[in-house]
């Protein structure tokens, strides 16, 4: 950007620098037709690392001047440049029809940010620019190897401390998933520190790369962590019981299935069961003989009976189906007597 200044800034900047005895010496050269034909652009840079700036003016020139921040950090004549720090170099490049001083600032800090200005002694025509300095932080993962269930849902955070300006955080995964997602913000009471969360479902082992990048600078800086991935815990013998409780409260099983899997509900009884005819078992009765014999009883004795016995005699020996006592309270008479009767 190139601008212009009035003639009593340019008397106070030629006193400023010393370059000229007295006002009235300025005032002689300030009419001169000696221009900047194209001033610096502006410049974004690493923390660290270099930022150059070119200005262009024409021939005839005697001295050329940059300043940072207000301040000149270097001069050039036509013999040589006057280096006032080391950190400011000069380079230069002749053309036909003009001439380039380049300004070269190393080891940029974070407090070189602000305007740089070319100016040239006998001109009133000033080149403008400015330099941006980002500072690229560091990234964190708390753990370095990270281990998980398959199947089950879990999240990795990436910190992202020390960044100027904040940088874009993404996330590259070489891992197969069901699911994944992200999400980043500032940490709560701190505006310098970012957070990124990775919410995914694991399938496989593989790794997790946590990236990033600088707004305005082709400058990304990247954490990649392991996953191993495990298998679930097998189910326990008392899970299993709650879970086969839990199918039996809600009617997932059909009890006919438990009576033929050995799997008995002795407290259900379907009303196919209770409408079915009472069964005898055979009665082995010899040729010409008058008496049969039915194997073995609950007692494990061999029972006969006569051939013109009917089953309904047979009933009789049958045992009877377990009752339980009943018991009964009195709770009229004062004494609170119990009565307890056994059928």
């Amino acid at each position: 950007m190139v601008g212009s200044r009035g003639l009593n800034d340019i008397v106070e900047l030629c006193q400023l620098i010393h370059l000229l005895p007295r006002k009235t010496d300025c005032l002689l050269v300030s009419g001169s037709s000696y221009q900047i034909i194209e001033g610096p652009r502006n410049v974004t840079a690493l923390k660290g690392s270099e930022a150059r700036f070119n200005c262009t003016v024409t021939h005839g020139w005697k001295l050329i001047m940059w300043a940072l921040n207000g301040i000149v950090e270097l001069s050039l004549t036509s013999q040589k440049p006057i280096i006032t720090s080391n950190r400011f170099t000069s380079a230069s490049y002749n053309s036909t029809d003009s001439f380039i001083s380049e300004m070269i600032i190393h080891n940029v800090q974070l407090n070189d940010s602000g305007p740089v200005q070319c100016s040239l002694q006998n001109s009133n025509v000033f080149g403008f620019a400015f330099l941006s300095v980002q500072v690229m932080g560091t990234l964190n993962i708390p753990s370095s190897n990270l281990i998980v269930t398959e199947g089950e849902p879990c999240n990795v955070t990436c910190y992202a401390v020390g960044w100027t300006p904040l940088p874009n955080i993404s996330w590259e995964l070489e891992v197969p998933v069901s699911h994944s997602s992200y999400y980043s913000f500032l940490e709560p009471g701190n505006s310098l520190r970012v957070l990124s969360v990775l919410d995914l479902t694991p399938l496989g082992n593989g790794t997790l790369t946590c990236v990033a990048e600088m707004k305005d600078l082709q400058a990304s800086e990247s954490l990649t962590v392991n996953l191993t991935v495990v298998q679930p815990p097998p189910e326990s013998t008392y899970q299993n019981e709650i879970r086969k409780s839990a199918n039996v409260r809600t009617g997932k099983a059909d009890p006919e299935t438990w009576l033929k899997s050995g799997k008995e509900n002795y407290g259900y009884k379907s009303d196919e069961a209770r409408a079915a005819p009472l069964l005898h078992p055979p009665l082995i009765c010899a040729p010409g003989k008058k008496r049969c014999v039915l194997f073995k009883d609950i007692h494990n004795k061999y029972l006969t009976f006569k051939r013109k016995d009917t089953y309904q005699e047979l009933d009789k020996h049958r045992p009877s189906p377990v009752t339980h006592p009943r018991v009964s309270f009195d709770i009229a008479s004062p004494q609170k007597i119990r009565n307890v009767t056994i059928v």
